[in-house]
């Protein structure tokens, strides 16, 4: 498969509330932007969360590093977006990365802008399409575990993609201590969605909670007493082992 193109699984595109909501958010970047991403320029208006997602690529890169040096990967990066995070991930020459989303535009803008032989671009609703099992080491979600409904289909559909041995990353995401927080929490996110203009959205963002992950044996990397005492992260680091 020749970079510059994704693969099109699913035909299905992002839902168009989805769309709306990234343009008026002023998250749809042009191709010079993307390509330098996940630096921005200090006036950006999402400066501050690039800041911190720049960090977690930073962190994730060193944990790569240091647990797997040059080993062979093969990397699901999934809801990637643009695909800014994966072209990073795939600058590693021994890696094998698949940047997979059902928000075709970006993909499109992702492939054409990042051409790796060794990165390829799949739209796909993991939901539905059927993937390979035991086919991947790591599989990565930056910020995008939200946008999936069921948090328990999602990790079992995961797991069964894992090569034995495998690891599941859950990056810059909200989770919630109990049920009384994700109800607040989703209340805040209503009341957002309808002060820009776009309701429907509050249906397709969801809110998870930490006694959901448990019975996957979740844990969180960013759970240390430094970052407790000065909140370096805002957000935990989850991570899951395959079997």
């Amino acid at each position: 498969m020749k970079p510059g193109k994704p693969v099109i699984i699913s035909p299905e595109a992002a839902f168009p509330d989805y769309l709306r909501v990234r343009t008026s958010e002023q998250r749809i970047l042009p191709d010079e932007a993307v390509a330098v991403l996940p630096q921005v320029a200090p006036g950006h208006p999402h400066a501050k969360e690039w800041a911190l997602r720049a960090k977690t690529l930073h962190r994730f890169q060193q944990y790569l590093d240091k647990n797997f040096g040059n080993k062979p990967l093969k990397i699901l990066d999934l809801g990637c977006g643009n695909g800014w995070m994966a072209h990073h991930l795939a600058v590693h020459p021994a890696r094998q990365v698949r940047a997979a989303d059902v928000n075709g535009p970006e993909l499109q803008q992702g492939a054409r802008l990042f051409g790796r032989e060794n990165l390829i671009f799949w739209q796909v609703d993991i939901l539905k399409d059927k993937l390979p099992e035991n086919d991947f080491d790591l599989i990565v979600l930056a910020a995008s575990v939200q946008y999936f409904p069921d948090l328990r289909a999602l990790i079992h559909v995961l797991k069964t993609c894992l090569k034995p041995g495998g690891e599941i990353h859950l990056l810059d995401s909200p989770f919630y201590a109990n049920e009384a927080a994700r109800i607040a929490a989703r209340e805040r996110s209503r009341q957002y969605y309808e002060g820009v203009g776009i309701p429907e959205m509050a249906q397709h963002y969801y809110h998870h909670t930490w006694p959901e992950l448990k019975a996957f044996g979740a844990e969180n990397l960013n759970h240390s007493l430094i970052n407790k005492l000065f909140r370096r992260f805002r957000f935990p680091w989850v991570r899951i082992r395959g079997n």
